[in-house]
């Protein structure tokens, strides 16, 4: 792959799946992404005007460059329209069970030390606190963001919006078990060990349980 290739990749990564760059925000100057993305100014160069091509970054004369307002990127891929939708709340659970497992496998191999950190960080804070919905909530997006995913990133935010609803919808109280939080350590276990089919096998017994407590 070439270098270039690997800078926009990269570049890629740090708007769409951890955000740290939104629509509208000026990127750092061509030194500073250099330093950043551990590539040259020339490779950052080619980079910025290949997405600038695409519409993704967009340059303003004596400026800077931004990620665009109205980026590809952002694009929700018709998704928002669930928020129309009467959901289920056994439909979004069975999804899950469908899809996070596997999210934790690629979590346990791509995750990087700092986001494993913040993912173990995250699951001892739900741990000490009763019914950290919020908490929990975190725990689960930074593993997804660990995939390094940007389309698995997109439709967790989604499917978390479609449970809030169908939680409201269908008068159910969101709970958490002590078998949630013994999960959640098991998941934490195999994650710190790198241990992908671990970590799945511990996400989908998550879910299950999950299944389980809300009697679906």
């Amino acid at each position: 792959m070439k270098l270039s290739d690997i800078a926009i990749s990269k570049l890629l990564d740090l708007i769409t799946v951890q955000k740290k760059y939104q629509p509208g925000d000026k990127l750092p100057n061509e030194a500073g992404l250099a330093q950043e993305l551990h590539v040259s100014r020339n490779t950052v160069r080619t980079a910025v005007r290949y997405l600038v091509g695409q519409g993704v970054l967009e340059i303003q004369i004596g400026r800077g460059t931004y990620v665009s307002k109205q980026s590809p990127v952002s694009e929700d891929f018709g998704f928002d329209a669930l928020k129309y939708m009467h959901l289920k709340l056994r439909d979004l659970y069975e999804l899950r069970l469908m899809l996070e497992p596997q999210m934790a496998y690629y979590a346990a191999l791509r995750a990087t030390d700092e986001e494993l950190a913040q993912i173990l960080a995250l699951g001892r804070q739900v741990d000490t606190k009763n019914e950290d919905l919020e908490g929990n909530q975190l725990f689960h997006n930074a593993i997804v963001q660990a995939t390094h995913n940007e389309f698995s990133v997109k439709l967790m935010e989604l499917l978390h919006k479609a449970l809030i609803q169908s939680f409201r919808e269908n008068k159910v109280q969101q709970t958490m078990s002590e078998d949630s939080l013994l999960d959640h350590q098991l998941i934490m276990r195999f994650l710190q060990n790198r241990d992908a089919d671990g970590a799945k096998l511990a996400m989908e017994l998550h879910m299950k349980h999950a299944l389980r407590d809300y009697k679906i």
